[in-house]
């Protein structure tokens, strides 16, 4: 008996102090109109809308950024040109005596820019899933159109492929209108 009302303890213990999850409701429905962060380059990324294009902008921190190519990959083989791809990091919690090696780090891993949020604040404004990749589909006026976050299953690259043909469907029908 000790030992159950021990491990009771012990278990509200650590839900105390683990974050609440986020209240549907809370959930944006919308990406902030301007994103401005630097890259791994130290060079500015700005990410505004509206934009021209659909935007699919993938966020993950350190444990999640090893699920990203599993999205990345099939993507960028389907739609390549046709919506643009933007990275975003959460290297918030890298304390500041590290950041140059881990600026360092993802010159040397990635060659495209990836936005480096060290406040956290942008992440944060979209409510991401930290310890997976994060995957948003943004329309060109900023509105979330689809919100996945974890490994890329078939399922999942699937359900997102067809979001991405819904998106880029409407969104040449409203440029054929005159």
């Amino acid at each position: 008996m000790k030992r159950i009302f021990l491990l009771l303890i012990v278990t509200l213990a650590f839900d105390a102090g683990a974050a609440p999850p986020t209240p549907a409701s809370d959930i944006p429905t919308n990406a902030p109109s301007s994103i401005e962060l630097h890259d791994q380059f130290d060079a500015p990324q700005k990410l505004s809308f509206p934009t021209t294009n659909i935007t699919m902008l993938i966020i993950a921190d350190r444990a999640g950024s090893e699920q990203i190519s599993g999205w990345i990959t099939p993507l960028k083989k389907r739609f390549d040109t046709r919506i643009s791809f933007r990275g975003l990091a959460d290297v918030s919690t890298v304390p500041r005596l590290l950041r140059g090696m881990v600026r360092t780090k993802f010159q040397k891993s990635q060659s495209y820019p990836v936005m480096m949020d060290w406040s956290g604040e942008t992440v944060k404004a979209l409510t991401y899933v930290p310890e997976k990749a994060n995957v948003l589909l943004l329309d060109p006026h900023g509105q979330i159109l689809k919100r996945i976050s974890g490994e890329a299953t078939p399922g999942a690259v699937a359900d997102l492929c067809n979001a991405v043909e819904e998106a880029l469907a409407k969104l040449s029908g409203e440029v054929a209108r005159p």
